[in-house]
């Protein structure tokens, strides 16, 4: 299982026509490459928070959804999976009930309430990583971003991508 570049579709409003283009086309080569050598492909959408479902959807389109396992929602994100269930149950409205999705739930076991992306305090684990969902078209629960890594020097955390035993603890006290 593969997550195709957090951030990748949502972080596009400083790109103009061209560069939208351009960043869609190599996301989609991207799927092609993978797929072929195996992989299970999921283009990260961001989450129920964050962008119209509307963007999101045609930028899966063009970003080779289709060609792809799917799409994930929640990456590195703390909102609640029944705001992300809803939110992909519109998505798959639009791209239709093959395109499948996971959530991460590596954060969200208290939800979002303060919309705190770096090292969120009020985060919990949520849900264990799992390819049983009982809910059709959620392929999995994963735990995408690494409970314990940093988002950076905020909230007294290290440096990006460093690991932060006591953020890992706190997470784990659910």
């Amino acid at each position: 299982i593969i997550i195709l570049e957090p951030d990748a579709i949502c972080h596009t409003d400083c790109l103009d026509a061209a560069g939208l283009a351009k960043r869609m086309s190599l996301l989609s080569a991207a799927v092609d490459t993978l797929t072929a050598a195996g992989g299970l492909i999921y283009i990260d959408a961001g989450d129920s928070n964050w962008i119209p479902g509307s963007t999101v959807a045609e930028r899966l389109v063009l970003s080779g959804v289709k060609k792809a396992a799917g799409f994930a929602l929640n990456v590195s994100h703390t909102e609640y999976d029944a705001n992300e269930h809803k939110f992909a149950a519109g998505l798959r409205a639009v791209l239709g009930d093959t395109v499948n999705y996971v959530i991460d739930t590596s954060r969200n076991g208290a939800g979002s309430t303060t919309k705190e992306w770096c090292n969120p305090l009020q985060a919990k684990l949520g849900l264990n990583p799992t390819l049983v969902t009982n809910v059709p078209g959620c392929d999995a629960y994963l735990w995408v971003k690494r409970p314990g890594e940093s988002d950076g020097e905020c909230n007294g955390g290290p440096k990006a991508g460093k690991w932060w035993a006591e953020y890992a603890r706190k997470l784990a006290i659910r």
